[in-house]
Protein backbone atom coordinates (compact mmCIF):
# COMPACT_ATOMS: atom_id res chain seq x y z
CA UNK A 1 0.00 0.00 0.00
CA UNK A 2 1.36 3.28 -0.98
CA UNK A 3 1.68 6.33 1.67
CA UNK A 4 -1.14 9.25 0.63
CA UNK A 5 1.57 11.53 -1.16
CA UNK A 6 2.31 8.88 -3.36
CA UNK A 7 -0.89 8.02 -4.34
CA UNK A 8 -1.97 11.71 -5.30
CA UNK A 9 1.18 12.17 -6.89
CA UNK A 10 0.96 8.60 -8.73
CA UNK A 11 -3.37 9.95 -9.89
CA UNK A 12 -1.91 13.70 -10.00
CA UNK A 13 0.08 12.03 -13.07
CA UNK A 14 -2.09 9.71 -14.91
CA UNK A 15 -4.26 12.74 -14.92
CA UNK A 16 -1.84 15.03 -16.00
CA UNK A 17 -1.55 12.54 -19.26
CA UNK A 18 -5.69 12.64 -19.20
CA UNK A 19 -5.53 16.42 -19.26
CA UNK A 20 -2.76 17.19 -21.77
CA UNK A 21 -4.76 17.35 -24.68
CA UNK A 22 -6.90 19.75 -23.97
CA UNK A 23 -10.64 17.71 -23.90
CA UNK A 24 -11.21 14.93 -21.28
CA UNK A 25 -13.81 12.37 -22.43
CA UNK A 26 -16.49 10.37 -20.55
CA UNK A 27 -14.30 7.21 -20.74
CA UNK A 28 -10.75 9.02 -19.44
CA UNK A 29 -13.12 10.48 -16.69
CA UNK A 30 -13.91 7.19 -15.63
CA UNK A 31 -10.88 5.36 -16.32
CA UNK A 32 -9.13 8.49 -13.50
CA UNK A 33 -11.81 8.12 -11.51
CA UNK A 34 -11.83 4.44 -10.68
CA UNK A 35 -8.04 4.62 -10.63
CA UNK A 36 -8.57 7.45 -7.90
CA UNK A 37 -10.51 4.76 -5.89
CA UNK A 38 -8.46 1.88 -6.27
CA UNK A 39 -6.01 3.65 -4.64
CA UNK A 40 -8.31 4.96 -1.82
CA UNK A 41 -8.75 8.80 -2.08
CA UNK A 42 -11.58 10.36 -0.90
CA UNK A 43 -13.94 12.59 -2.96
CA UNK A 44 -12.05 15.21 -1.27
CA UNK A 45 -8.80 14.05 -1.97
CA UNK A 46 -9.77 13.25 -5.42
CA UNK A 47 -10.48 17.14 -6.15
CA UNK A 48 -7.37 18.08 -4.75
CA UNK A 49 -5.22 15.44 -7.19
CA UNK A 50 -7.17 17.44 -10.01
CA UNK A 51 -6.82 20.77 -8.91
CA UNK A 52 -3.58 20.94 -8.43
CA UNK A 53 -2.44 19.36 -11.61
CA UNK A 54 -1.13 21.39 -14.56
CA UNK A 55 -0.49 20.09 -17.46
CA UNK A 56 3.08 21.36 -18.20
CA UNK A 57 4.56 20.55 -14.73
CA UNK A 58 7.62 18.59 -15.02
CA UNK A 59 7.53 15.33 -14.37
CA UNK A 60 11.17 13.48 -14.26
CA UNK A 61 11.64 14.70 -10.29
CA UNK A 62 8.18 13.34 -9.22
CA UNK A 63 8.27 9.87 -10.78
CA UNK A 64 11.77 9.54 -8.70
CA UNK A 65 9.38 10.49 -5.37
CA UNK A 66 7.44 7.01 -6.74
CA UNK A 67 8.95 3.57 -4.62
CA UNK A 68 10.61 1.95 -7.52
CA UNK A 69 7.00 -0.78 -8.13
CA UNK A 70 4.91 1.93 -8.29
CA UNK A 71 6.88 4.23 -10.98
CA UNK A 72 6.35 0.62 -12.96
CA UNK A 73 2.97 0.42 -12.45
CA UNK A 74 2.97 4.20 -13.63
CA UNK A 75 4.18 3.54 -16.67
CA UNK A 76 1.69 0.74 -17.34
CA UNK A 77 -1.23 2.83 -16.10
CA UNK A 78 0.07 5.40 -18.43
CA UNK A 79 0.23 3.32 -21.60
CA UNK A 80 -3.55 2.41 -20.81
CA UNK A 81 -4.77 6.16 -20.37
CA UNK A 82 -3.60 7.08 -23.15
CA UNK A 83 -5.42 4.11 -25.24
CA UNK A 84 -8.95 5.27 -23.76
CA UNK A 85 -9.43 7.75 -26.69
CA UNK A 86 -8.06 5.62 -29.26
CA UNK A 87 -6.16 8.36 -30.22
CA UNK A 88 -2.58 8.95 -28.61
CA UNK A 89 -1.13 12.11 -29.13
CA UNK A 90 2.39 13.62 -29.78
CA UNK A 91 2.25 15.61 -26.22
CA UNK A 92 0.68 11.84 -24.69
CA UNK A 93 3.60 9.78 -26.28
CA UNK A 94 6.34 13.00 -24.88
CA UNK A 95 5.19 12.49 -21.36
CA UNK A 96 5.33 8.74 -21.41
CA UNK A 97 8.51 9.08 -23.07
CA UNK A 98 9.81 11.63 -20.01
CA UNK A 99 8.20 9.10 -17.42
CA UNK A 100 10.33 5.93 -19.34
CA UNK A 101 13.70 7.83 -19.00
CA UNK A 102 13.06 8.65 -15.36
CA UNK A 103 12.72 4.91 -15.11
CA UNK A 104 16.12 4.30 -15.81
CA UNK A 105 15.10 1.29 -17.94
Amino acid sequence: MLPLNEKKLYAQLVAQLVLIDGSVTDAERNFLGSLMTRLGLSDEQQREVINQVNVDDEVESRVRQLSPNARISLLMELEDAAKIDEVILASERDLIARVRSALDL
